[in-house]
């Protein structure tokens, strides 16, 4: 697409929809967290259940990243969001009808099964409708509304569990998805063709990609130098975002001694204080791509200083004041879920477009395994020692990935070469 040319209405009502998908994306895992207590006095769940709950979800989760971003890259975003949206929606219904840890798993376990496709089938429809230097800012908008889920969820939970009781905060997002489904097929169907758009970075060698199988394709991959730094720093730093998403609600009823009511009130700040920044560092992301500079090391500079928030991770659990907590957990949510994000755009800076979703499905794979390994052992080490040790390595985890990415990128004169 020419940067002189307008982006189609089409375009933005299919963002508009991903949107709608990228939030129930968040909120169907969102619900667990902030239940979490409450499950342990409704169902008897301990803190090495919830570990487990959160292992039946990683699990699937990250084997499926291996598979479908080639699915995708094959068969096109219409038919596998579709298809993911359907799954995630009657997983959450199962969770809503659960009598005990074994149903609330396997619940868990096919969510994670459907959820894996969502962010790779987002980033290649973005990258499909909109053009490079549109494409951050595109990502952002759309994950706007995710992070409007995450606002949204803990008042919505502790509002419907303690109106209706804990089942509804599982079942009204999950009928909701059903109609959220009809939409993205219905939205693709009245789109038409998408435009023509440049890919932001050409690399003969993976042109063959989404022929190959699976092996194949990660070797391939994994063989371009940029690419390989890219998901090494995504395999150090996930680990800690999972931790941080799935226990920061408990952290903080436990630890620093909020009620459910108090969740409700208070921890819809962090994703909203993220929104509006991401809005803001996407935006000056693209006009860096728009005054010259390349598309690699403009996605690098947001990593790089969202990163310089990692202390907080580290003066967190030594804190009890909610205002004084809250204010740390916002400056970590902003820290992680920039990483998360902007890691995809990156990418997408990085491979030809139709073997993006195969090339960010690898790295969430791989990010996923060590993501598995932190938090299967997370449960049983907060109930030995508290949460401290988790805390304190995982402040290290992003400072260390975002080192990594400095040295390959910063340390060559000729920006271009990084894509080597």
């Amino acid at each position: 697409m020419n940067p002189s040319q307008k982006t189609p209405r089409s375009a933005w009502w299919i963002l508009a929809v991903l949107g709608l998908i990228f939030a129930l994306f968040a909120g169907d895992r969102a619900v667990l967290g902030i239940l979490k207590t409450t499950l342990g006095s409704e169902l008897g769940l301990t803190n090495s259940g919830y570990s487990l709950l959160v292992t039946a979800f990683m699990v699937p989760y990250t084997a499926m990243y291996l598979f479908v971003g080639g699915w995708i890259d094959r068969f096109g975003t219409r038919r596998a969001l579709t298809l993911c949206v359907l799954g995630m929606s009657a997983a959450t219904v199962i969770a809503g009808t659960a009598h005990g840890l074994g149903q609330l798993a396997a619940a868990r376990f096919v969510l994670g099964l459907a959820e894996a496709g969502v962010v790779p089938a987002i980033t290649l429809a973005i990258f499909t409708w909109f053009a490079s230097e549109r494409r951050a800012l595109a990502y952002s908008l759309a994950n706007t509304v995710q992070q409007t889920a995450y606002i949204l969820s803990p008042p919505f939970v502790a509002a419907v569990t303690l109106g209706l009781g804990w089942r509804w905060a599982f079942l009204i997002p999950g009928l909701s998805g059903f109609v959220i489904a009809t939409l993205w097929w219905q939205a693709n169907r009245a789109a038409g063709a998408p435009p023509p758009t440049e890919p932001e970075a050409r690399i003969p060698a993976s042109d063959a990609a989404v022929d190959l199988g699976l092996w194949a394709r990660v070797r391939l991959l994994l063989s371009l130098p940029s690419v390989r730094m890219l998901i090494l720093a995504r395999v150090i730093s996930d680990p800690f975002w999972f931790f941080f998403q799935y226990w920061q609600t408990a952290f903080l009823q436990e630890r620093v001694g909020m009620s459910l009511a108090r969740v409700g009130q208070l921890t819809w700040i962090p994703p909203l204080v993220y929104m509006a920044a991401a809005l803001g560092f996407s935006a000056f992301s693209d006009r860096l791509v728009t005054r010259g500079w390349t598309a690699p090391r403009a996605r690098l500079v947001l990593l790089l200083g969202a990163t310089a928030l990692a202390p907080a991770a580290f003066v967190l659990p030594l804190i009890r004041s909610e205002f004084a907590a809250l204010v740390l957990v916002t400056l970590v949510w902003v820290m992680c879920a920039t990483w998360l994000n902007m890691s995809s755009v990156f990418m997408g800076a990085l491979v030809p477009r139709h073997t993006l979703a195969s090339s960010i499905g690898i790295m969430s794979a791989l990010g996923g395994v060590t993501s598995i390994a932190f938090n299967a052992v997370v449960g049983t080490v907060i109930d030995h020692f508290g949460y401290n040790a988790p805390f304190f390595v995982g402040a290290c985890l992003h400072p260390l990935a975002a080192a990594l990415l400095a040295w390959h990128f910063l340390r060559r004169r000729d920006p271009k070469s990084a894509l080597a």
